[in-house]
């Protein structure tokens, strides 16, 4: 058996290839970091949202820690405290008159929603609960 003992010059040479080598990983990380989706998130935190499910049509207004939702033109919301858990997701717990208007729902009800997609005007969002195993998907347009 032959081994080949490489030269001081081709160890420079493959440490010196290692280094750009090294350069075009970093490289590439910090290019697919800044093409990466910015969901801008932040924007619909607050105002006035229409959302159209299964021809049914609910007005959004969100202000702060509160929500208030009116279902094919009520004048009486539903209301919830709103917790945000990150930029793009959000819980909704109902508020006590909601139990009184929703008798069936559980004390403890959830409704987790996550902001998947974003427009300038608009974001599409995925809505769970800890009550059921509905995955509601809709597009929320900002109208204020």
């Amino acid at each position: 058996m032959c081994f080949e003992i490489p030269s001081f010059g081709k160890l420079q040479n493959d440490n010196h290839n290692m280094k750009h080598l090294f350069l075009l990983i970093i490289i590439s990380f910090a290019t697919l970091n800044t093409f990466a989706q910015d969901l801008s998130c932040k924007k619909f935190r607050n105002g006035t949202f229409k959302l159209m499910n299964e021809n049914r049509i609910t007005i959004i207004k969100r202000a702060g820690s509160e929500q208030l939702e009116y279902f094919n033109g009520s004048k009486t919301p539903t209301s919830y405290s709103v917790s945000w858990l990150d930029d793009c997701t959000y819980v909704l717990r109902p508020k006590a008159e909601v139990f009184k208007k929703y008798p069936g729902m559980p004390k403890d009800a959830a409704l987790t929603v996550k902001i998947i997609k974003t427009t300038a005007n608009s974001y599409t969002q995925t809505t769970t609960s800890n009550f059921s195993d509905n995955v509601l998907t809709g597009e929320v347009i900002r109208i204020k």
